[in-house]
């Protein structure tokens, strides 16, 4: 994963997450890379949120990347964890995606799908 990669999928979900927002929220992205490939994004979502990326330094893993981020869907020694694909998180305003390397994870197809799978269903999201 390269930081260009990254990039293009966060600007393709922001842009098509965009189209179910309210007017002025905006999105700030948090990523956590990780050097295997892969990385966590912290989607905050609100009225008073920048839209910007903010890049933290890489990790060894994704499990010691995810241990960096407040969340409450995994606890304990999370660093060991390994993951694959994209696993998906929401937790109040937040929007945590933890996805692997395959490229095909970063695609605007998979910015598309990530975007469906938290976006209720009688608003265009996945059934």
């Amino acid at each position: 994963m390269n930081k260009s990669q990254i990039q293009s999928y966060v600007n393709n979900f922001r842009r098509r997450l965009a189209h179910f927002l309210r007017p002025g929220i905006g999105v700030q992205c948090s990523i956590y890379p990780a050097e295997p490939g892969g990385a966590v994004l912290v989607f905050q979502l609100g009225p008073a949120v920048e839209n910007d990326d903010v890049y933290k330094p890489t990790s060894s893993s994704l499990g010691k990347a995810l241990s960096q981020i407040e969340q409450r869907a995994f606890g304990g020694n999370i660093e060991n964890f390994h993951f694959g694909g994209t696993n998906t998180i929401l937790e109040g305003d937040k929007l945590i995606f933890i996805k692997d390397g395959n490229s095909a994870e970063w695609s605007d197809q998979a910015a598309a799908k990530d975007v469906k799978a938290v976006v209720p269903s009688e608003r265009g999201g996945q059934k």
